[in-house]
């Protein structure tokens, strides 16, 4: 979201997919669980502080696989309200900072996915709220929920619920 006016769309999506593989060898070396472990003695803050990282680009893969290992460390339903609410926190008030390049972004990324996908419009909107849980470039959420202006109550809660269902999602897929 911060690199909206450096960086095409396509190279942001490159450059999720280099954290996402970089937080996946963190996770073979087992960082993951070290740091999960240390948040989770700091109790609530801990699952806050997950949370915040949860929502920046770079850093979302692997905050996604902490509070999923703290998740299943101490109780479940605490850790992922917690940390969704400081995610969505942290989100809006990065949506907020940068509002006029997400909304404009939103709205040409829209218009080639129309122009491209009109077939599949129907599927945008569900989509587009997955994208909000996961490390994907937020206009693309914004534009497949065709959310082209920013109403910020509007956008905490698709994003809260957004990430809460993908993290029990994630965790019950997982714990199983």
């Amino acid at each position: 979201m911060l690199f909206a006016k450096h960086f095409r769309l396509d190279l942001r999506l490159q450059i999720a997919i280099a954290f996402i593989l970089a937080s996946f060898a963190l996770v073979i070396f087992g960082y993951d669980r070290a740091v999960a472990e240390y948040l989770r003695g700091l109790g609530v803050a801990g699952a806050a502080f997950a949370g915040a990282f949860y929502t920046l680009g770079a850093t979302t893969p692997f905050a996604m696989v902490v509070i999923l290992e703290q998740m299943q460390m101490g109780n479940p339903q605490q850790v992922a309200l917690v940390a969704c609410l400081s995610a969505t926190f942290v989100d809006c008030a990065l949506f907020w900072a940068v509002r006029k390049t997400l909304e404009k972004n939103s709205r040409a990324l829209l218009q080639r996915l129309r122009d491209r996908f009109e077939r599949f419009s129907y599927a945008f909107p569900i989509g587009g709220f997955f994208v909000f849980g996961l490390p994907l470039p937020d206009e693309l959420g914004l534009a497949l929920m065709e959310m082209t202006t920013i109403d910020l109550a509007k956008l905490a809660a698709v994003i809260f619920l957004a990430k809460l269902i993908t993290l029990v999602m994630l965790y019950e897929a997982f714990a199983a």
